[in-house]
């Protein structure tokens, strides 16, 4: 279901506890503790001023985990949405800056030029993750995809992450990294699905 601005807190607090473990926000944030703080007050600010505005923001009826996508030609943000992501991290990621602006470019030059449908978050509470939350959440977006006739690319920052996209359709087109960053998986699914 979209998310409504009523269960904005909700959806942003089961993405930051999805991702209290993620190895690019612990290396970005430089730990456990930043990243506890940092991520539900940016998450609440990226779904209020960036995903709700291009209606591609879902979560479940129970919050268990959300859902980001930046449909086609949305991927640049506006100085005020660029206010929101920034600020919304500050002040305790000020010394993150450097390195997130650093892997920003790195994922930046690595997407498909093609018009496409590109999931930025799925993150479901670790209690409720592989019981279908994640499944329920892919839909609204490849369906937006397939509709379109365009296809979808996502970066996942586990190898252990790669099957379960592939169920959809996804395959690995590259695996980047920065010196000092863990590596990311980059996937594309072409429109409709088929290989």
């Amino acid at each position: 279901m979209p998310i409504k601005p009523e269960l904005v807190d909700d959806a942003a607090d089961a993405v930051a506890r999805g991702f209290a473990d993620n190895e690019i926000w612990l290396w970005m944030l430089n730990g456990p503790k930043r990243v506890r703080r940092v991520l539900p007050r940016h998450y609440r600010a990226m779904i209020r001023h960036i995903y709700i505005p291009r209606a591609s923001a879902w979560t479940t009826t129970d919050t268990l985990g959300a859902a980001f996508w930046y449909p086609p030609g949305t991927l640049d943000l506006s100085l005020g949405e660029r206010f929101w992501e920034i600020a919304s991290m500050m002040p305790r990621a000020l010394t993150s800056m450097g390195r997130a602006a650093r892997f920003d470019q790195l994922v930046h030059e690595n997407r498909p030029e093609e018009p496409h449908w590109y999931l930025n978050v799925l993150s479901v509470v670790p209690d409720a993750q592989r019981g279908g939350v994640g499944t329920a959440l892919m839909g609204p977006g490849l369906e937006r995809a397939d509709a379109d006739g365009l296809g979808a690319y996502l970066e996942t920052q586990r190898k252990a992450n790669v099957p379960f996209y592939r169920r959809f359709g996804f395959e690995e087109t590259a695996e980047v990294k920065l010196p000092d960053s863990p590596p990311v998986w980059l996937m594309w699914r072409p429109p409709g699905g088929h290989r």
